[in-house]
């Protein structure tokens, strides 16, 4: 699975602010209202979610296993359902970052994500990649590794 899309649909689905959720929610949020994939894909979405543990099924309801609030969903996001499917198998950017900076005991990933949106606050041109980067850097953890890949990225959308 695509961990970062099945978060991002996941976070479409707990919008409605309940402890936790059907299949017939995600069927209505995922395939009705927004018309992101098709209802018979709901259940293959949510048995890939639990497989990952994006999802934990409680009484044959299902709860987010993440916090489902600083999860940002574009207006424009769509999705690929063969992307989806596909095991990324590598952590998104930010995700590594932050396991580095817990790895590290420097601070908490809670610490560094407010670090950085403080600094991001402040700054026009660059995105929440770069100021976690910098967040890192200033508290002397590694970071050649995480540059180099987003450097790489950069590179590609050009």
């Amino acid at each position: 699975m695509n961990r970062d899309d099945s978060r991002k649909l996941i976070a479409i689905v707990a919008a409605r602010k309940m402890e936790s959720y059907t299949k017939n929610d995600f069927m209505t949020a995922l395939s009705f209202k927004r018309t992101l994939m098709p209802p018979d894909m709901i259940e293959k979405f949510i048995e890939g979610c639990l497989g990952d543990s994006l999802l934990i099924e409680k009484d044959g309801k299902y709860i987010p296993n993440f916090s489902t609030e600083g999860v940002i969903v574009p207006l424009d996001f769509v999705v690929d359902i063969d992307r989806l499917f596909i095991d990324s198998g590598e952590k998104p950017l930010v995700d590594r970052m932050l396991d580095a900076v817990s790895a590290s005991g420097k601070m908490t990933k809670k610490e560094a994500i407010i670090r950085a949106k403080e600094f991001l606050a402040n700054m026009q041109f660059i995105d929440f990649e770069t100021a976690l980067l910098t967040v890192l850097s200033d508290n002397n953890i590694d970071i050649k590794t995480f540059v180099l890949e987003k450097e790489e990225s950069g590179n590609k959308a050009m």
